[in-house]
């Protein structure tokens, strides 16, 4: 049969991958816990923090890469969609490429954001334009001008969002299934080696030839600075590096003898699996109840308004968190879920404490909804903060909550 990617269910598969991705966290917790601690310590440039930085997120990476493929590959077997082989390179194609610029350019943005690096360090060696690279001459005139070599502010939002779009669709580039599904990629180690012509014209545009710098000095000058800068440096390359060898590898598990004849691939739309953001431990067990609370007020709508049994539910909803986290349940409590009708007000966080209980006891259900609040005030404060990370959310909290406390009660 021919495929119908836009027949897909895109956002049931979407969070197939991220239960997916949730349910091997348990085993991460021990990367997470790293991650947390070489945070801090990025913008001291030690070598070995941001080694093993890199090495955690290209971890990251490759597995959610590989969980999108997985996932689609899947619903492709199920459901018998043919020739499988083409429908496989569709999904490399229009789903794990896609995902992958998007994941990337998200890491290379965090990652330089956590290190500090200057704006000015990002005009020297990859052409962009900076605050620092703008000169005043009055009367609010601004033009372009080298960069304050002394000027050591930390790149903005909008800089790094301009680091980050230097990933495009030349991560790798594809030929068209039909004449064969061959992929290449450009010569280099990618657009933040030393040795990618784009960025290189870019840099000796902006920095060496207003300075009367000729092309070839200037690019040992900008080699030399790359390699001072480093770490940093280094890591924006093994990133890429780690994801486009990613890309070849699934590429190269496709057969070779796969000729399509009903794939029309302009008319195909790609999809992207965006990353579940991190989130400090408190914020993120808020996400998750809130989101197993909501998967529960579904499963009593349907039952107890929709008339549909708990077997035709589950077959319906397959996909939901709940089923599989209340395995650690007594045997009356999951009797009990089973019957959505005798749930009392409260029934959610109340179940929500005992997937959460300790050796001891169960978790109050006023610790569960403190968590939820929280979280749906992390979600409006992201709307209001954009650029800035979760963990500034958990600072202001924690400072909002002492501020609370030390204030005089009222008369």
């Amino acid at each position: 049969m021919a495929i119908r990617w836009d027949e897909f269910p895109h956002n049931e598969i979407r969070l197939k991958i991220y239960a997916r991705l949730t349910h091997n966290s348990a085993a991460r917790s021990a990367e997470d816990s790293l991650r947390h601690l070489l945070q801090p310590r990025l913008p001291s440039r030690k070598a070995e923090d941001h080694r093993r930085f890199i090495e955690l997120e290209a971890s990251s990476l490759i597995e959610h890469l590989r969980c999108t493929r997985d996932i689609y590959q899947e619903f492709v077997n199920k459901h018998n969609c043919r020739p499988v082989l083409e429908a496989h390179w569709v999904v490399l194609r229009c789903a794990v490429f896609p995902t992958a610029i998007a994941l990337l350019r998200d890491q290379i943005i965090k990652y330089t954001r956590l290190t500090r690096v200057p704006g000015r360090d990002l005009s020297i060696l990859f052409g962009i334009r900076t605050r620092t690279s703008y000169k005043d001459f009055g009367d609010g005139v601004m033009f372009l001008h080298p960069p304050d070599l002394d000027d050591e502010t930390p790149a903005t939002d909008t800089e790094l969002q301009s680091l980050g779009g230097l990933v495009d669709d030349s991560l790798l580039f594809f030929r068209d299934i039909r004449a064969g599904g061959a992929v290449c990629q450009l010569y280099g180690g990618g657009p933040f080696a030393t040795d990618d012509r784009r960025t290189l014209d870019n840099s000796w545009a902006l920095c060496g030839l207003p300075q009367q710098i000729t092309f070839i000095d200037w690019m040992h000058i900008r080699e030399k600075l790359w390699h001072l800068c480093s770490p940093w440096t280094d890591g924006l390359v093994s990133l890429f590096a780690c994801v486009q060898e990613e890309l070849l590898s699934q590429w190269r598990a496709l057969p070779r003898d796969s000729q399509a004849h009903e794939l029309a691939l302009k008319q195909i739309e790609e999809v992207v699996v965006p990353a579940q953001t991190r989130l400090p431990l408190r914020v993120e067990r808020g996400r998750d109840c809130e989101e197993l609370a909501k998967e529960l007020a579904t499963i009593r709508h349907k039952r107890v308004h929709g008339g549909l049994t708990i077997a035709e539910i589950q077959t319906e909803c397959s996909f939901f968190k709940i089923w599989k986290r209340v395995d650690v349940l007594s045997a009356e409590d999951k009797e009990t879920l089973l019957h959505p009708g005798t749930w009392e007000s409260g029934y959610a966080n109340l179940l929500l404490g005992k997937l959460y209980a300790d050796t001891r006891r169960n978790l109050a259900a006023s610790t569960v909804n403190t968590w939820r609040k929280e979280y749906r005030a992390y979600l409006k404060w992201q709307a209001k903060n954009p650029s800035k990370i979760a963990e500034d959310f958990s600072v202001e909290l924690q400072r909002h909550k002492r501020s609370y406390r030390k204030s005089p009660p009222s008369n």
